[in-house]
C-alpha cells in the first residue's frame, strides 16, 4: 500500500490504482474529504448536501464496503503475484 500511496501522491493515480487498488480508492476518499474540509474551513458554509449524505449512510455499510475494497484490492495483488510467478 506504502507504494500505491507514493505513486498517488506523485500524481500517477492510474499506476497508484493498479498496484494496490484498496490503497488508491482510500487516497481517493481521502483527497475528497479534505478538499471538502478546506470548502468548510475557508469559506465557512457546511453544505446542506455534505449533511444529507452524512446522515444517510449508516457505519455498519461504511464499514462492509470497507472490508470488500480491502478484500478485492488483496484479491487482485494475490493474483498478480501467482500469475508473476507462473
Amino acid at each position: 500500500m506504502t507504494t500505491s500511496v507514493k505513486a498517488f501522491a506523485q500524481g500517477k493515480i492510474l499506476e497508484s490504482l493498479y498496484i494496490q487498488p484498496a490503497a488508491a480508492l482510500g487516497c481517493v476518499v481521502l483527497t475528497i474529504s479534505a478538499v471538502l474540509a478546506m470548502f468548510v474551513a475557508v469559506f465557512g458554509i457546511y453544505s446542506d448536501v455534505i449533511s444529507q449524505f452524512l446522515t444517510g449512510i449508516k457505519i455498519k455499510y461504511i464499514v462492509l464496503a470497507l472490508i470488500v475494497i480491502v478484500a478485492i484490492g488483496w484479491a487482485v495483488t494475490l493474483a498478480r503475484a501467482l500469475a508473476a510467478s507462473n
